[in-house]
């Protein structure tokens, strides 16, 4: 008579339902879902959630401006730069000291200015540093915020 061993199959299934679910799961919070396990049965569901938003009219107002402003004295330095070295500046991150450390001190000096003048324009336009950065990552999602901004750039270019 030979043994069979009932225990193995079950244990298969219940590690193929778990990781399913957990890759189900991953892959709906990614995409804005959330997932609903039920008790009553083994499926997992998803639903939607709307998500509060994040910013206001004026922040957005201000965070376009902000960045415009500092976009075209981003460029403006990128010229000054480029044309000292003859070649395309290094990336400078203002709140990177490291970044500013590696440059020689004539290069420095201007980008140096670059970061405070483009402090100086996140804060007139009524907004902080760190709100200023927190809004740049709704704007880099390419989403309802970035077609918001989008629209104002286009008022204040005309």
């Amino acid at each position: 008579m030979s043994k069979v061993n009932l225990a193995l199959p079950k244990l298969n299934k219940i590690y193929i339902r778990i990781v399913t679910s957990s890759v189900l799961a991953a892959i709906g919070l990614l995409s804005g879902f959330s997932p609903e396990a039920s008790r009553q049965s083994s499926s997992v569901s998803f639903t939607a959630h709307a998500y509060a938003q994040q910013f206001t009219p004026e922040e957005t107002e201000n965070y376009a401006k902000a960045g415009y402003q500092v976009e075209l004295l981003r460029r403006q330095v990128y010229k000054e730069i480029k044309n000292i070295i003859n070649e395309p500046p290094p990336n400078i991150i203002c709140d990177q000291q490291e970044t500013l450390q590696k440059l020689n001190s004539n290069i420095r000096k201007i980008a140096d200015r670059y970061c405070n003048q483009s402090r100086l324009i996140v804060q007139q336009n009524n907004l902080t540093i760190n709100r200023f950065n927190q809004l740049k990552t709704y704007y880099d999602r390419r989403d309802d915020f970035y077609q918001r901004v989008q629209n104002i750039l286009l008022k204040i270019q005309n």
